[in-house]
């Protein structure tokens, strides 16, 4: 696989202004942006992260001065995005404020993670996917894209939607190489890119995560 240089997505982070929003937030806060960019549902490399610097307590998540909303964008799009800033955004009876703005580049890194992946629509009877299918989802998608990588599942990952229970698993991948790892980051892994799955992050050792 040739090297790549320049990927064509970015991440335009945004920070946050508010007290608390619902722990199972996933749903609302993508609903909530597609009222201010609708064109997000139909860019297919687009991804919302999951919210960044967030504490939990009960069934809310306080904010914090680290509080993060991250995009993965094409490049083209990063014009239109800034429309976001100033943005009131409800999620489930909680306000949150979208402020400043900036772009940081993809960086190539020999272990990269991703908080959830999925790899099946939300089920309404609420059947989570089990660790067994999901690995063998996962090796038919490695096998798919080409590629081998060393991997570590986290703990189950659940989210409440409108039509059912989205779950899954964190994932750590090492040994792709320089071209495969951004790649990958570029065009994720799984479903639901729009409710912050299966989109990947440099993350620190292979050998640390495993301990944790």
């Amino acid at each position: 696989m040739a090297a790549v240089t320049n990927p064509e997505v970015v991440d335009l982070h945004f920070s946050l202004r508010g007290r608390a929003i619902p722990q199972d937030y996933a749903d609302a806060l993508w609903g909530a942006l597609q009222a201010f960019l609708p064109w997000l549902a139909l860019d297919e490399q687009a991804g919302v992260h999951p919210l960044y610097g967030l504490s939990h307590g009960g069934d809310e998540s306080y904010l914090s001065r680290r509080s993060r909303l991250v995009l993965r964008l094409p490049r083209q799009r990063l014009a239109a995005a800034m429309e976001l800033v100033g943005a009131q955004l409800q999620l489930g009876g909680h306000q949150i404020e979208v402020g400043e703005a900036f772009a940081k580049e993809l960086a190539e890194m020999p272990v990269i993670y991703a908080r959830f992946v999925t790899f099946a629509a939300p089920d309404p009877a609420g059947v989570p996917i089990d660790e067994e299918a999901f690995s063998a989802v996962c090796q038919a998608q490695f096998a798919t894209l080409g590629i081998r990588p060393k991997f570590i599942f986290g703990k189950p990952q659940r989210a409440l939607t409108e039509t059912g229970l989205l779950s899954g698993f964190s994932l750590l991948l090492s040994g792709l190489d320089a071209a495969a790892n951004l790649r990958l980051q570029e065009r994720g892994l799984g479903l639901e890119r729009k409710r912050g799955c299966g989109i990947f992050v440099p993350h620190k050792s292979f050998a640390a995560a495993a301990l944790e």
